[in-house]
């Protein structure tokens, strides 16, 4: 084994700097962000890093720190990436189940196989090349599967199961996540250790199929397994970040439980048989030598930790992800630690364009920040808030028309105005209680509206920062605001299943908007003839009960208000988007979604008012989450973008209609190219 030749992965040249062009799909010209970060592990040889994401694996070179390929992008969802020992595949686990491997000469997957089965619970969380790279083993919540490895064929060997695991079991105060139901090979690759239970550890013999120990004295469930390069120990980690060591031979411990002070930890054995530990906290990790209690070092984080970090096979290097969108690499016997720019966001719950039709912000999730993109460079031109000035961000925010101010919802209950050219603080707003929910600026500028849970919904005066009118009329969170072109009325949305209509002078309500739960005239709906005839027969109104708008825009000219209704509860039922004429308040169009098509709450028209589009969110059985555009005249979907591998958070049209603008569940926005589609 020591004298295998390591394969060297086909990779993009080093001048192949844009990945903002990696991998699209049909119809966008740009991605931005490089996906929501799930996993990083080196390679054996430590030459490569691989990071699993919600759109596929990247591989980095660690010495470079450039991106150097994107793969598996066809569907995302990747929970790990995971090299075999002589680089030759890489092994992913996904969201759905599935185990794949990748001939990393070419960046194509060559077999894969369900593992998972089809609850959904069934998620891929673990997979590990055995030392020979004979067998692979996958796992997940409470099974676990060790597959002969073959080139293009997998043989299933062995299944573990844990009986009925309950996800409140894995859940510890202040413990960060980690991944549970761990599993791992000896070094000669004949022993498999596994979870038996949420505390103990069973080690089965692979050719025999034989149990030769039963490990116990944990006190909280196991995410970690480490056999040690003599394949005598074997060392653990729980909740609660604490490491035990087990002879294997007699089940005896052979060192002291030690509970370490960092919310996690992380495991590796040097070659020399030395356990080291990285004890991780919030903004700092300790490197130990846990065999004799010694501190080696201790190095501050870029940002706060994320929970995905690795060592390397020989413990020399250490690699963390941070929330400010970098990847930080400790290495042995240096003094500082190197970081790179990962691309590697928040979720961009909201996306905006400014009037210039170049800039375009993501209203990312957390501490990373608003994100000003340069579309024609291709990079972030700035972050508000400024670094050192962010707090927790939460989804939503608003661009003023004017391009000067952007409102966003800080903390859990207060509004930041933030003066866009200069990075100034204008003004914090604290008049809600609770979770703010939802942001709109009116048209002339001259008020803000905010609307957040319960029924808190409140009209602000731009010119003096104050609290103009409360109003009320929903009686549950208000998730939507959207205001006419003559900046008069605006319209609201809430989880209680209503939409109104206000005059934002006055504050007083104007009009709910109907929503009867069929329509007597049967050429108002558009859809596929069965599901229209499904719809008119009152099929499944037991759950019109569940249903409310999360998105609700106005067209330009103000003539229409359209609204995706939809429903926690129930998938592809009651999936709808409406159009209300905004004068009558009649509901003109009802577009009933395609099959797979669930919760189409994300709207945007496009500038010229003739087309719509609606994002929905990912369901079961599908590669892709869809948008579908929509003919206004004729209410047919002329056109669905498939890129996404989760649910769509929001979609803009820049000003001029040449771009739309989608953000996901993913972590990244995708910029699609509508001329082609619309023409100009």
């Amino acid at each position: 084994m020591e004298n295998r030749i390591t394969s060297t992965p086909a990779l993009r040249p080093l001048t192949d700097t844009d990945v903002t062009t990696w991998e699209l799909p049909d119809g966008a010209i740009a991605r931005f962000g490089h996906g929501l970060r799930l996993d990083v592990q080196f390679s054996h040889d430590a030459r490569y890093l691989s990071v699993a994401t919600k759109i596929g694996f990247w591989l980095y070179d660690t010495e470079t720190l450039a991106p150097r390929a994107l793969w598996g992008t066809e569907r995302g969802m990747m929970n790990v990436a995971t090299f075999s020992h002589d680089s030759r595949w890489i092994a992913t686990g996904d969201q759905d189940g599935i185990l794949k491997v990748w001939d990393t000469q070419n960046g194509q997957c060559v077999t894969k196989t369900d593992w998972g089965g089809t609850e959904r619970r069934n998620v891929i969380l673990h997979v590990h090349f055995s030392p020979d790279d004979q067998y692979i083993a996958a796992s997940g919540f409470g099974h676990s599967t060790v597959y002969a490895w073959r080139e293009e064929h997998f043989e299933p060997i062995k299944n573990y199961k844990l009986e009925k695991p309950k996800l409140n079991d894995y859940r510890k105060e202040d413990t960060a996540y980690d991944r549970h139901f761990p599993t791992a090979f000896s070094p000669n690759s004949n022993l498999f250790a596994y979870v038996s239970s949420p505390e103990a550890v069973m080690i089965s013999n692979i050719n025999t199929g034989e149990d030769i120990a039963h490990l116990t004295g944990h006190t909280d469930p196991l995410h970690t397994l480490l056999f040690s390069p003599c394949g005598q120990y074997l060392a653990s980690a729980s909740l609660g970040a604490t490491v035990q060591v087990w002879d294997i031979q007699d089940e005896s411990l052979i060192m002291i439980p030690k509970s370490y002070e960092g919310n996690r930890v992380r495991l590796t054995y040097t070659p020399d048989e030395t356990l080291r530990v990285a004890d991780i906290f919030d903004d700092k990790v300790i490197i130990w030598d846990a065999s004799q209690h010694k501190k080696l070092d201790t190095f501050n984080t870029v940002s706060t930790t994320a929970g995905n970090a690795r060592f390397s096979k020989d413990g020399t290097k250490f690699a963390i992800g941070c929330r400010n969108r970098r990847i930080q690499i400790w290495q042995e016997d240096t003094s500082t630690t190197r970081s790179f720019f990962s691309g590697y966001g928040s979720i961009p719950y909201s996306v905006a364009f400014m009037q210039d039709n170049k800039t375009l912000i993501g209203g990312n999730y957390g501490g990373t920040g608003k994100i000003f993109w340069d579309i024609d460079k291709r990079e972030d031109q700035r972050i508000l808030p400024p670094s050192g000035k962010r707090r927790s961000l939460k989804q939503c925010m608003a661009l003023s028309p004017d391009d000067q101010l952007l409102a966003i919802n800080a903390g859990d209950n207060d509004v930041q105005i933030w003066h866009i050219a200069s990075e100034e603080l204008v003004t914090e707003l604290t008049a809600h209680e609770r979770y703010i929910y939802s942001l709109a600026f009116s048209p002339n500028g001259k008020f803000l509206v905010s609307g957040g849970w319960g029924d808190e919904l409140n009209i602000w005066d731009v010119a003096r920062w104050k609290k103009q009118h409360t109003l009320k009329g929903h009686n549950s969170s208000i998730v939507a605001i959207a205001f006419h072109p003559d900046g008069k009325r605006f319209v609201t949305s809430s989880r209680d299943g209503t939409a109104l209509l206000w005059n934002v002078e006055t504050g007083e309500q104007i009009s709910p908007l109907p929503l009867p739960d069929t329509l007597e005239d049967a050429s108002l709906y558009r859809g596929e003839p069965e599901e229209i005839e499904r719809v008119l027969n009152g099929g499944n109104l037991q759950w019109k009960k569940y249903q409310h708008m999360q998105s609700i825009v106005f067209s330009p000219c103000g003539n229409w208000i359209a609204g995706g209704l939809g429903t926690w509860n129930a998938d592809g039922l009651n999936n709808e988007i409406r159009l209300w004429d905004t004068e009558t308040l009649e509901t003109r169009m009802i577009f009933l979604q395609p099959n797979g098509c669930i919760r189409p709450w994300a709207l945007a028209f496009s500038p010229c008012g003739n087309y719509l589009v609606s994002g929905a969110w990912w369901k079961w059985g599908l590669d892709k989450a869809p948008i579908h555009l929509w003919e206004m005249s004729t209410g047919k979907n002329i056109h669905t973008f498939w890129g996404h591998a989760s649910d769509i958070q929001d979609l803009a049209f820049s000003p001029d209609g040449k771009y739309l603008a989608s953000g996901s569940y993913d972590g990244t926005i995708l910029l699609w190219d509508m001329k082609s589609i619309i023409g100009s």
